[in-house]
């Protein structure tokens, strides 16, 4: 391989750089996801511990498709709100102390979520269809306050951007954003199990719509 002199590689090098500042917003925006990282961070392994748990003693376990179903849409929920961080990493106020106090508390209530999505408890003969219907209520509540605040946060970074797209465009992003909320106080409200197939399937479907061309670059 050809190799410059190194001059031009250091000049190559700034150029790059120049290219790609890391500019002050950039840096705090980094700085304040810290501890978003963490709660997210905490998520995941909660769930995948509860996961693993319930595989140690799979002979135990009666499972249940549905229970699974509602811990896997919290498991993308929380990886799509990884993608959401770094759509706001413009907005300088997501760095102002009561603005992050409230994206801590949504992300807090997003831990609560994952931490409720599947049993912790190894005991003997683990019933998730049952456990399932137990939860149910609690698991529904922590859905629609996170999608409630999720709701309010998304409008708040949109209020300035209305009027940079066509009406379509908008009427169909607050469509993907509410339909969830919408869903969650259904399934909040209704017990019946193929209502709550639904009602998930129809979440993973507008999730997938909303994230599918998201990119982190």
């Amino acid at each position: 391989m050809k190799r410059g002199r190194p001059g031009e590689q250091s000049m190559a090098a700034r150029k790059t750089a120049g290219a790609n500042p890391v500019t002050p917003e950039i840096r705090a925006f980094e700085y304040a996801t810290g501890l978003f990282a963490v709660l997210i961070g905490l998520a995941v392994a909660d769930i995948a511990t509860s996961f693993h748990r319930l595989l140690r003693v799979k002979s135990a376990v009666r499972w249940d498709s549905l229970a699974l179903l509602a811990a896997g849409y919290t498991l993308c929920q929380v990886v799509a709100m990884w993608f959401d961080l770094w759509g706001v990493r413009h907005f300088g106020t997501i760095r102002y102390f009561f603005f992050y106090l409230s994206l801590i508390a949504e992300f807090f209530v997003l831990f609560l979520l994952s931490a409720t999505s599947l049993p912790d408890e190894r005991g003997e003969g683990v019933d998730l269809r049952e456990y399932y219907s137990g939860n149910r209520r609690y698991f529904w509540t922590l859905v629609t306050l996170f999608q409630t605040v999720y709701v309010a946060d998304g409008f708040y970074f949109a209020r300035g951007e209305i009027g940079k797209y066509p009406l379509q465009v908008i009427v169909m992003a607050n469509v993907i954003m509410c339909a969830p909320l919408a869903i969650s106080v259904v399934l909040l409200c209704v017990k019946k199990r193929s209502a709550h197939y639904i009602g998930i399937l129809l979440l993973l479907i507008i999730m997938g719509l909303h994230y599918g061309p998201a990119s982190i670059n």
